[in-house]
């Protein structure tokens, strides 16, 4: 089916990674620069591609394991009004990044982060969801080869992988700036956090700039989305 946004259209039937709340969260909190050098990692259907290409002028590569989903990606960049800047690469990121310079300005992804979990029956869904194909190590190592010096990188992950993920980052020099964490509705357990890192150190009590925490609940208790989901997305989203 098509999911219609403000500015462009999405297909996501034949891809692996689909519109889901993750990367409409991921893609309305990321903050990218204006102009330069874009990188979703992971693309799918092309979504957080698009979401970006709405919100700067940059040029914007998105890569993908899955051929059907660069197949699809590229369709949907196709028919987007930013088609002449977007680009659908069918590369795992080990071998795109084997040869990149650090020339990406802003990178992006939603990681597959599901680990030693009960896989589905599609091999294509397990290869681009789960990290037997990218493990979060080899993302941080990648990202870090090909991040610009003052370039930053954004990503979505559970809420229970947030601190591990932080430290392995600060092995690879890279650094959290931002946070926010996310919760289902009032009262329950956070279930994701986004994290945006550069390689600039900017850690609480440091003396150095200090981390950029908030939380979000999209729910209400009464089961519609909350003010500030919709304040965050409404950019993209009609309501």
């Amino acid at each position: 089916m098509a999911f219609h946004f403000r500015q462009f259209d999405v297909e996501d039937e034949r891809s692996t990674q689909r519109v889901g709340t993750d990367a409409m969260l991921l893609g309305a909190w990321a903050s990218p620069p204006g102009e330069g050098k874009i990188l979703d990692i992971g693309t799918g259907c092309g979504v957080l591609a698009l979401m970006m290409a709405q919100k700067t002028e940059a040029i914007i590569e998105a890569i993908d394991i899955d051929l059907s989903s660069v197949n699809e990606a590229h369709g949907n960049f196709r028919r987007s009004p930013w088609h002449a800047r977007l680009f659908a690469i069918h590369a795992p990121l080990q071998v795109f990044s084997e040869n990149a310079k650090p020339n990406y300005d802003f990178i992006i992804c939603n990681p597959p982060y599901f680990s030693n979990s009960l896989k589905s029956p599609s091999a294509r869904k397990n290869l681009t969801r789960h990290d037997q194909s990218l493990s979060l190590e080899e993302l941080i190592r990648c990202v870090s080869k090909i991040l610009t010096p003052n370039g930053s990188f954004v990503l979505i992950l559970p809420a229970v992988s947030c601190d591990e993920f932080i430290g392995s980052c600060i092995k690879s020099r890279m650094y959290l700036k931002r946070k926010l964490t996310i919760l289902p509705k009032p009262a329950l357990p956070p279930i994701r956090t986004l994290m945006e890192f550069t390689k600039t150190p900017s850690q609480v009590g440091s003396g150095l700039r200090p981390v950029t925490q908030n939380d979000l609940t999209i729910l209400n208790s009464s089961e519609t989305f909350s003010t500030e989901y919709l304040a965050l997305t409404t950019t993209f989203h009609c309501f």
